[in-house]
């Protein structure tokens, strides 16, 4: 069974609708008819609520492992590279000001290293994973974050000294 079929079994089974199963995962209804369909991957936080809401392992849900995290210490080094840019130097006041610099930072970049920040910052897919779908060198995808966590620290303190 694929994610999209297990998705749409363990709903069945819980008996509540693709809306309810957003509101709990704090997703859009659409989101969710995508990941039933197929056409689109839940991100590992996704997947980490549903697991906890349907009572089953992440595994259970999630077939394809690359879009999981490849380890407790793959998660580890995710947390900490989102560390660098959150702790040093860019602090904004509310969720608002914090949604108006990331859209303008991912506005910014070029597609590949959108396509890079996106899969590896908000879908939590491993460096590997990133490298394999992007045809990339490893030690390239890990390059071009470090530059790309330095180049939001840099644009998250420029609009917020606009800000001021």
């Amino acid at each position: 069974m694929n994610t999209a079929e297990k998705i749409i079994s363990l709903r069945a089974e819980k008996g509540i609708s693709q809306q309810e199963l957003a509101d709990a995962v704090f997703v859009s209804r659409s989101l969710v008819s995508m990941w039933e369909t197929g056409s689109r991957v839940p991100d590992s936080l996704s997947v980490e609520k549903m697991a906890a809401l349907f009572n089953v392992r992440e595994e259970e849900i999630l077939s394809d492992r690359k879009y999981a995290f490849a380890s407790s210490l793959e998660r580890k080094l995710i947390d900490e590279e989102i560390a660098e840019f959150t702790d040093a130097g860019s602090s904004p006041g509310n969720k608002e000001q914090a949604k108006r610099i990331m859209k303008g930072f991912l506005n910014s970049l070029g597609g590949v290293d959108r396509e890079l920040f996106m899969s590896r910052y908000f879908s939590m897919k491993t460096c590997k994973a990133i490298s394999e779908e992007l045809q990339m060198n490893v030690s390239t995808v890990r390059g071009r974050l470090s530059k790309l966590r330095k180049k939001l620290i840099v644009f998250a303190q420029k609009e917020e000294k606009n800000e001021r």
